[in-house]
């Protein structure tokens, strides 16, 4: 994942994309189970008509409280639910509508919550070891992690989410300064790294263990793959859902459950013929992911790693 831009000047990531897609019933009810600062909703807004309805979901209780603060005006705009998306089916059970013609998940986060030294998202600024999306529901933060994590456990999120190849060289590094102090800040994890890779390539490592521990603190890919199977029972028929990832392995969880909602059979080839009785659930109406232009990635250059992949309910 890569943040969008900062709040007073939000740019939601491939907005126009989205809407063209999304948007198939202009006096339908689309449902944003990320809404964050609420970009989505409000560029929807403005293709939809008066009697549309938007709903939202976020984590995060401080990015509701100013999406709620942006959309204000906003004629369509129902309601944002705090909660996981994961629970989208008690959520809808509070909602007029209970399926949508649109559903988006946009698994990116903002700059709003990057630039929060208290949240402890970043590396380019002190703050406590935190990186909790909901801060207010209590769990593992990354402070538990570092200093809880057996090295093994560490050496292996770092490279299964974070991609990261020095993973056991700096996860041995973590349990040695542990021994003599508490790791509880990001300036101190900062230097923990900064020992542990080659200068030149200290930035890109730093990125990738802040990634790999915001992913476990957040049980994100685990999350992503609970909640796929169950939004097509909150689809109308032919509504669509829109999907933004913003690393590989987001996008493999996404790409490869279409794929496998998209086919008609499943039974191993040697059969003659089928006994599955599978009924698909979607149609891919992106084959190849969308990427943002070249005039988007002018304004927001955080947008750089984000992929769109769109599907229609059958």
């Amino acid at each position: 994942m890569v943040p969008q831009s900062g709040s007073k000047n939000h740019i939601p990531v491939m907005a126009d994309e989205v809407v063209s897609y999304l948007a198939t019933e202009l006096s339908g009810a689309y449902l944003d189970l990320t809404s964050g600062l609420g970009g989505h909703l409000l560029a929807l807004s403005k293709r939809l008509k008066p009697e549309a309805r938007l709903y939202g979901v976020d984590r995060d209780l401080e990015a509701i409280t100013e999406a709620k603060r942006r959309l204000a005006k906003v004629e369509q705009f129902e309601t944002i639910y705090h909660s996981s998306y994961t629970e989208i089916g008690s959520i809808v059970d509070e909602f007029k509508d209970k399926k949508f013609n649109g559903i988006l998940l946009d698994l990116g986060f903002s700059t709003f919550q990057l630039e929060d030294e208290s949240r402890g998202f970043s590396f380019q600024q002190d703050g406590p070891l935190d990186m909790r999306f909901d801060k207010a529901g209590g769990g593992l933060t990354a402070r538990d992690i570092i200093n809880g994590w057996e090295e093994e456990q560490l050496g292996n999120i770092f490279f299964k989410y974070g991609e990261e190849r020095q993973a056991k060289k700096i996860a041995s590094a973590i349990v040695r300064e542990r021994q003599k102090q508490m790791i509880e800040r990001t300036s101190q994890l900062k230097e923990i790294v900064k020992s542990s890779v080659y200068n030149k390539f200290l930035n890109k490592s730093l990125a990738r263990i802040f990634q790999a521990l915001r992913i476990a603190v957040n049980s994100e890919l685990e999350k992503l793959e609970s909640v796929l199977p169950l939004l097509p029972d909150y689809l109308l028929s032919g509504g669509r859902l829109a999907v933004i990832s913003f690393h590989s392995l987001e996008d493999r969880i996404v790409k490869n459950f279409l794929k496998e909602e998209e086919k008609s059979c499943i039974c191993p080839p040697r059969l003659p013929q089928c006994v599955c009785n599978k009924i698909p659930r979607f149609k891919i109406l992106t084959r190849k992911a969308l990427v943002p232009g070249a005039t988007e990635l002018e304004i927001n250059r955080r947008a750089k790693s984000a992929k769109l992949r769109v599907a229609e309910r059958i």
